[in-house]
Parts: C-alpha cells; structure tokens; sequence
C-alpha cells in the first residue's frame, strides 16, 4: 500500500481512530466523536497550526476502509510518521492517551499513572507505541508536550 497521508493528516487520523474505539454511543463506522472528543480534535488542529478540510478528511478513510478495512486507518497513519522525529512521535502520542480520556471522566492519577480507559483505545496506544518504538522516558514525556 503506498503512503495515502502526511504527518498532520496522520495525527488527526490516529485521534479519530482512537475517539471511534471508545465506548460511547457510535459505532467504529460511523466517525461521530462526542462533543468533549470533537472539542479537543479541534483544540489540537489549532495547536498544531493543521488546516483540514473534513469531507477530504472523511473521503479519506471511507477510502482505506473499503480498500484495506477499518484497521487501515491506523495502520497508514503510523506508517505515515515513518519520517518524523522521535519528538513528533511522542506528541502524537501524548494526543492519542489525550484523546483516549476525553472518553472517560478520569484525568491524570497524582503519581502520574493514566486513569481508565477502553481496551480498544489502549490497544491502539499500545500498538502506536511499540510502532514509534518509544522509550520509557518519551512515554512520560509525552503528556508533558500536549498541553493545549
């Protein structure tokens, strides 16, 4: 499979993946975020300075789906970060565990350990993590680089 995206069309690719597996009322075909999940899609784009038109967004995936399966998404979207810098890949990061929270009321426990969150949204994480190929000090870092 050719690459079918760029960095910044990859990082809203692997939020919206990781908004869809969480169990809310939307299913992982229909791409309807919660409005707390929308809000903070929309938080990043405007910290990351992405311009995105939505229907390509969603032409987008609607494209790997019926090429390749859902599961293409976030596959093309990590391959997509195969030229970014260690740095970059651990902001992306840091906006997946975001986004995986914004699905759930737990926030940050005081000895820095993650609060709840869904298997699917934690396979994700856990997938894009060895893929980054993070060490433990970026995994702490990465919460700290995604302020917005």
């Amino acid at each position: 499979m050719a690459q079918e995206m760029y960095k910044h069309d990859a990082l809203l690719h692997l939020l919206e993946t990781i908004a869809d597996a969480s169990p809310n009322d939307h299913d992982q075909w229909s791409g309807n975020m919660s409005n707390e999940e929308r809000a903070y899609f929309k938080k990043v784009q405007e910290a990351e300075g992405i311009e995105l038109s939505y229907s390509d967004f969603i032409d987008k995936r609607i494209e790997l789906i019926h090429k390749y399966g859902y599961d293409s998404i976030f596959d093309e979207a990590l391959k997509a970060t195969n030229g970014c810098g260690r740095d970059w890949r651990a902001k992306a990061y840091g906006y997946m565990w975001r986004m995986a929270l914004k699905s759930w009321d737990g926030e940050f426990y005081d000895d820095g350990e993650a609060a709840d969150v869904s298997d699917a949204e934690f396979a994700l994480i856990t997938k894009a993590k060895r893929y980054f190929a993070l060490t433990d000090d970026e995994d702490n870092r990465a919460i700290e680089l995604t302020k917005v």
